[in-house]
This record gives structure tokens, sequence and C-alpha cells, in this order.
């Protein structure tokens, strides 16, 4: 009897203490797709503050800044780069190219540009949806299942930023 009475006693202190709450490193940004399909743009030049990948095309260097674009220089003379302009693409993370066409993802999507570095233009030539898995958090610790009770409809993320 003693027995029984001592492993409910110790079973209910678990349950009343609970536990410690969770905390997350970072949170997901999530856009919605319309709203992500339509924000791939060419704008001026932007420092670099958070680099990811260098991408190198004749003269120019590509230079990924995590989850939201790249940066576009000029890279006639290496001893001093020109900062052209900035392509914006929420959740981009990785670039490649083949001949003129730029494949980028744009979160989850795949997307093929042509980039027009003389002009400050972009167009884009086409869009595989949803080829790729949505950005995993840098600390590891969000599952799809700890953050779908925070989604919005038809909420996509796009980046993860630092919680403060």
């Amino acid at each position: 009897m003693r027995k029984i009475l001592l492993l409910a006693f110790a079973f209910l202190s678990l349950v009343f203490m609970g536990s410690e709450p969770i905390y997350y490193e970072y949170t997901p940004v999530f856009i919605t797709r319309s709203d992500m399909e339509q924000a791939i743009k060419y704008e001026s030049s932007a420092p670099v503050k958070n680099p990811g990948k260098i991408y190198i095309k004749d003269n120019y260097l590509f230079i990924n800044e995590k989850y939201k674009g790249f940066h576009v220089f000029d890279n006639t003379d290496p001893s001093n780069p020109v900062n052209k302009g900035f392509v914006r693409i929420d959740g981009c993370l990785d670039i490649a190219m083949k001949g003129s066409i730029m494949y980028v993802d744009n979160s989850v999507d795949l997307v093929a540009i042509q980039v027009d570095t003389e002009n400050s233009t972009l167009s884009v030539k086409g869009r595989v949806r949803n080829a790729l898995p949505e950005p995993s958090s840098p600390d590891g610790f969000w599952t799809a299942r700890s953050f779908e009770k925070y989604r919005p409809k038809n909420g996509i993320i796009v980046r993860w930023e630092k919680s403060s």
C-alpha cells in the first residue's frame, strides 16, 4: 500500500509541477503564395549583412543574402567590385546558372529568372511550385507539427528570424 501511495504521489508531483516551457531560438516568418510569387524584383544595391553562397558568372559575383535574395556585384576589377543591385527573392538560399538563366529557390518553389544587370531588370522565365521542402529551422528544434498551429491560411515559410 505504501509503495502505491508513494508512486501515486511521485506521479502527481510530476503532473502538477509541469515542465519548463520550450524556448525556440528562431521564429518562422510566413507569407502567402501570391505575395511570395509577386515579390521577386530587382532593387537598388544594399549592404551585405548575412551572406550565404557566392556564385561567379563572367564578370559578376552573385552573393546570397540568406532568405532574402542575392546581391549583384560587377567584378570586372576584382580589387574593387561594384555593388550593382539586389535581387529580392523571399526564402532564397541557393543560386545556380545555366547559360543566361539563373535558377533560385523561392522558399518551396524553384524559379528560373533572367537578370539584366546592365538595365537593372529581371524577368521570371519559369516556376516549379512545391519542388523543394520549406526552409527548416536553423536551430533544428521546430518540426512541421510544432508550428502548424501558427501557420496562417496559405502561409509559406520564407525565412527564420532570431527570437527576441
